[in-house]
């Protein structure tokens, strides 16, 4: 009778802890480690040619620092950087081809647990205004931007065709709005995924024929403008525009896309009532 009891115990916790088993197999998908910062190839901190033109410090900000989602199937989970950049020209000095390097590191991990399958999408946004200001009768002024690129885990992509944009030379106060998205996606993924963003392009605000251009990238003049440079303020522009908008963005979205089936949770806490009940005998 007493073998019997200590049986009925035994199977009893054994199945107790497959009941655990499957109650607890609810998975998880997360991102997290999401950092950002300028590389050390962004020259858009400095002073162009001892202060003949100027910009504002660079800025990077994480907006959406991702988080853990429970799976099921279409849940997602996010996260999301920018990078904001302000390059101006001024007419009163010297006149000078300014040109700045932007470019900065996004990083973050991708996780999920054993059984789970995810997609990643990305997605890239670059938008910002050029801007011409006419403050000389005879000067002229141009501003650009080139292509973005952007390598992922040192394989150099572009998850876009970003092409470079220009407001071309000439007399007249002009400004130039510029907006390009563009997608990337990984599929079939499981497990840990580690992804490493950089991203560059340059700028340039030249008024070598003496008035003043501005390449605008979601910051002011820090202060207020310098010595009258009207261009390089989103207050001057002849239309309202939210600075908060410009600049660089990656989004980076995972995707449950198939989950472990209830029928292999079941067999596998099957398989392990049999292992212990085995262990016990022996």
């Amino acid at each position: 009778m007493e073998r019997v009891l200590t049986s009925t115990k035994r199977f009893g916790f054994l199945f107790l802890a497959f009941g655990l088993l499957l109650g607890s197999s609810a998975q998880a998908l997360t991102i997290s480690g999401v950092t950002i910062a300028p590389a050390g190839s962004n020259t858009a901190d400095n002073a162009v040619n001892g202060g003949s033109s100027s910009n504002n410090t660079s800025a990077v900000s994480i907006l959406t620092p991702g988080g853990t989602i429970v799976d099921s199937v279409g849940a997602s989970v996010g996260a999301e950087g920018r990078y904001a950049s302000n390059l101006w020209s001024d007419a009163s000095f010297t006149g000078v081809n300014a040109v700045t390097t932007n470019s900065y590191n996004l990083s973050l991990s991708v996780s999920a647990d054993p059984g789970t399958f995810y997609d990643i999408a990305i997605v890239s946004l670059f938008q910002g205004v050029l801007v011409r200001d006419d403050d000389s009768f005879f000067g002229q002024s141009e501003a650009s931007v080139s292509a973005v690129t952007v390598s992922i885990n040192g394989s150099v992509s572009v998850p876009h065709s970003t092409s470079a944009q220009l407001l071309a030379l000439g007399y007249y106060d002009a400004t130039e709005t510029f907006s390009e998205i563009g997608f990337s996606s990984l599929t079939g993924l499981t497990g840990i995924t580690t992804l490493d963003f950089v991203v560059n392009w340059t700028s340039t605000a030249d008024n070598s024929e003496d008035d003043e251009s501005a390449v605008l990238l979601g910051l002011d003049e820090a202060g207020g403008p310098v010595s009258g440079v009207s261009a390089g303020e989103y207050g001057n522009l002849p239309s309202a525009r939210d600075r908060n908008l410009d600049g660089h963005f990656i989004n980076v979205s995972a995707t449950v896309t198939a989950i472990p089936e209830p029928g292999t949770l079941v067999l596998l806490g099957m398989g392990l009532v049999g292992l212990a009940a085995h262990r016990r005998r022996s």
